[in-house]
C-alpha cells in the first residue's frame, strides 16, 4: 500500500519581509507598485508626469511635424492682405480687443495654408505659437481628446517655465486626461501661464487651432470653441486663439454664442482678398515652373497655356485654391505630357483611368456623407443645376415646403453653396463652379450623382401639376421647369402613366411661353416607352388641341420642329407665321426625314 507524507510547511510570508528587511531601521517606503503574483512582491516605477502626457500628445498635429509631408501654405505673394490682417490682430492690438480670432471660408477656401503659413510668419517674427492641426483621416489627430496634451507640450518647448507647473499638476491628477476638455484646459494651460505672467507681464502666446470642422462629432467641435470663450471671457490672460475652419452651422452658432461677446474677430475669406487675382498670380507662376522643368518641356509650345484656359481655370475655382491646386497637381505629374493632362481637365480628352480631381472628390464625398436626408438634399441640388434660372421661391412651391425646413435640410451644405433667403432669395449659389461637374459624373461622386433625377424630378413636375399646384399661377410665377428636367430623363412606367394623365389644363399659363410645348413634344418623342409611340401621339395630341384652342400663334414653331408635314401643309401653317414661303421650303429640303418624326395623326390638329 502506498504511503503519503506531509509536505514541509512553507516559510510565512512575514518570514521572508523579515530577512529582507532585516538590516533596514525604521523602513520608509515612497511611490512605487506592489503586485502579489503566486506569493512574490514585485516593485514596478511609478511614471512620472511628462511620461503621462507625452502619451496624450499628437505630434502629427504640430505645424512642424515630420507626419505633415509638404503641408500646403500659402505660395509667395499670395494671401498677403489676410495675413498681414491676421498678424496685426495678435501683434498689433494694446490693449487687447479681441483675444479669438476666426478665420472662416468654404471649404477648399486655402484655410489650413493660411494656418500654417500665419504660424510660420509668427515665429519668424519672434511670437510663441503652439498648434493643432485636426485632419479627419489620421486616427491620431481627428478628435478633441489630444488637444490640451498637444498644447501643453509645446507651451513647455516654448516656455520652459511652465514645465514644473504642468507636471506637477498631471502628476496630481493622474487620470486628468479622463477628465472634461475645460477641466483639462484649466489645469494644465490657463493657470500654468497664469502664474507665469506674474513673472512676466509681456507675455503673448499664441494658440492655433486649424480644422475645427474636422474633428469628429458637432459636440466636440463645439464644445472646443465655448470653453476657449469662456475661459477669455475675464481678458486677463496673456492667450490669443486663432480657430480655423469652415462656416458650418453648428460652429456659426458656437462663435454667435454669449461665450464669444466683446472677445471675436471675424475674418471671412470673401472677395475682400481678391483669391481671383491670387490664384490667377499662382497658376502663372506654377505653369512657368512646369515649363522649366517637366520631363517633356520640351514638347510644350511657347505660348502654353493661353490666357484663355489660365482664365477658364481661375473661373472654375470660384475663389477656392483647392480646384486649381488639383489642376496643377494634375499637370505636373511626371509621367504625363502637361499639354494633354489640361486637354483633359478641359473636357477635350476623356479622362481615362486618370483621377485630376481625387482631392477635391474626396472632400466633397465627406461634406456629403454628413447629410442626413441625403436623398431630399440630392433632388434640391439638382433642381439647381438643371433649372440653373430657379428661384428659391419656386423651389419651396415645387417641393412644397416651408423656408425653416429648406434650411434645415441644406445646413450641412454650407461650405460648399450660399442659400440665404433673406439677402440672395432668387437661387443657390455654389461657392464652388466644380461641385455641379462632380454631382454631374458618376464614376466622381458615385452614390451622390445626380444622373437620375432628371426622371424624378420630372415626375414631381407631373404630380404637381396633377394635383393643381400650378393651376393658379399667373404666367411669371408658373412653373415651367419641366423643359429642363424632362430632357435629361429616362423613360419610366411612372412617367409614362403620369404622361398619360397629364393635361395642359393643368398648366394653362406656362403656354404663354412660345417655347415650352415645342420642347417638352420634342423631349418626349425621343423617349422610348415600348408602346410604339402611343404615350407620345396621347400627348401631342392634347397639346395641340390645347394650342390651337388657346395659343394659335404657336402652331408655327410646333410644326416647323416636329411634324411630318409635307411641303404644302408647311406653306398652309406659315400662313399664320412671319416665315416667307422661301423659308419654309428651306427649312424642309433641310430637314431630314428623322427630324420630321411628328406624329401625322395629330397633324390635322393644324388646320
Amino acid at each position: 500500500m502506498p504511503t503519503f507524507s506531509r509536505p514541509a510547511r512553507q516559510p510565512h510570508l512575514s518570514q521572508y519581509t523579515s530577512e529582507f528587511f532585516s538590516n533596514a531601521h525604521r523602513p520608509v517606503i515612497n511611490g512605487g507598485i506592489f503586485t502579489s503574483v503566486n506569493n512574490s512582491t514585485t516593485q514596478l516605477a511609478q511614471k512620472d508626469g511628462f511620461q503621462i502626457l507625452q502619451e496624450h500628445v499628437a505630434p502629427a498635429a504640430f505645424h512642424n511635424s515630420k507626419q505633415r509631408v509638404d503641408p500646403p501654405r500659402c505660395y509667395a505673394h499670395t494671401r498677403e492682405a489676410v495675413l498681414e490682417e491676421l498678424f496685426d490682430w495678435i501683434v498689433g492690438n494694446v490693449p487687447r480687443e479681441a483675444w479669438v480670432a476666426w478665420l472662416n471660408g468654404a471649404a477648399g477656401a486655402g484655410k489650413s495654408a493660411i494656418c500654417q503659413s500665419m504660424a510660420e510668419m509668427c515665429i519668424l517674427r519672434g511670437i510663441k505659437v503652439a498648434s493643432f492641426f485636426f485632419f479627419r483621416t489620421d486616427a491620431t489627430r481627428n478628435a478633441i481628446d489630444p488637444v490640451i496634451a498637444t498644447l501643453a507640450y509645446q507651451i513647455i518647448q516654448l516656455l520652459p517655465e511652465t514645465k514644473e507647473l504642468i507636471i506637477s499638476s498631471i502628476e496630481s491628477h493622474p487620470l486628468i486626461f479622463e477628465q472634461t476638455f475645460a477641466t483639462q484646459l484649466d489645469l494644465l494651460i490657463v493657470t500654468p501661464i497664469r502664474c507665469l505672467r506674474v513673472s512676466d507681464p509681456g507675455l503673448t502666446l499664441l494658440l492655433l487651432v486649424d480644422g475645427v470642422d474636422e474633428c469628429i462629432g458637432n459636440s466636440s467641435q463645439t464644445d472646443l470653441i465655448h470653453t476657449f470663450g469662456k475661459l477669455l471671457q475675464n481678458r486677463d490672460l496673456p492667450l490669443a486663439v486663432l480657430f480655423c475652419s469652415r462656416r458650418e452651422s453648428q460652429i456659426q452658432m458656437a462663435f454667435n454664442a454669449r461665450d464669444m461677446d466683446g472677445i471675436l474677430k471675424q475674418v471671412p475669406l470673401d472677395n475682400n482678398y481678391q483669391a481671383e487675382a491670387d490664384i490667377r498670380h499662382f497658376l502663372v507662376e506654377r505653369f512657368n515652373d512646369i515649363k522649366l522643368t517637366h520631363p517633356q518641356r520640351k514638347r510644350l509650345d511657347a505660348a502654353w497655356p493661353a490666357a484663355e484656359h489660365i482664365q477658364q481655370i481661375v473661373s472654375k475655382s470660384s475663389g477656392q485654391f483647392i480646384y486649381a491646386a488639383s489642376v496643377v497637381k494634375f499637370l505636373a505629374m511626371p509621367s504625363s505630357n502637361p499639354s494633354t493632362q489640361l486637354d483633359i481637365i478641359r473636357g477635350l480628352r476623356p479622362v481615362g483611368r486618370a483621377t485630376p480631381f481625387a482631392e477635391l472628390d474626396a472632400l466633397y464625398r465627406h461634406i456629403f456623407s454628413h447629410v442626413e436626408d441625403i436623398v431630399t438634399t440630392l433632388r434640391f441640388l439638382a433642381y439647381a443645376i438643371l433649372a440653373p434660372v430657379h428661384t428659391v421661391q419656386k423651389m419651396l412651391n415645387f417641393f412644397d415646403i416651408t423656408e425653416d425646413d429648406w434650411e434645415c435640410i441644406l445646413a450641412p451644405l454650407t461650405s460648399v453653396l450660399t442659400y440665404d433667403m433673406y439677402y440672395d432669395p432668387d437661387k443657390i449659389i455654389f461657392h464652388h463652379a466644380s461641385l455641379p461637374d462632380f454631382l454631374k459624373d458618376k464614376e466622381r461622386s458615385q452614390e451622390y450623382c445626380i444622373s437620375e433625377q432628371g426622371t424624378e424630378l420630372s415626375i414631381l413636375w407631373f404630380k404637381n401639376a396633377a394635383c393643381g399646384r400650378f393651376q393658379p399661377l399667373s404666367e411669371s410665377e408658373q412653373n415651367t421647369d419641366l423643359v429642363e428636367f424632362i430632357g435629361c430623363a429616362k423613360a419610366s412606367p411612372d412617367l409614362r402613366t403620369l404622361l398619360l394623365d397629364y393635361t395642359p389644363l393643368q398648366t394653362p399659363s406656362a403656354y404663354a411661353w412660345d417655347i415650352f410645348p415645342s420642347i417638352i413634344l420634342n423631349d418626349i418623342h425621343q423617349m422610348d416607352f415600348g408602346d410604339d409611340g402611343e404615350a407620345y401621339r396621347i400627348v401631342s395630341d392634347r397639346i395641340v388641341r390645347y394650342v390651337k384652342k388657346e395659343f394659335p400663334n404657336l402652331l408655327p414653331q410646333i410644326a416647323l420642329q416636329y411634324t411630318t408635314l409635307t411641303e404644302e401643309e408647311m406653306l398652309q401653317v406659315a400662313d399664320q407665321s412671319t416665315l416667307t414661303q422661301s423659308s419654309i421650303r428651306q427649312i424642309v429640303r433641310r430637314w431630314s426625314s428623322a427630324m420630321l418624326d411628328f406624329c401625322n395623326s395629330a397633324a390635322y390638329l393644324f388646320y
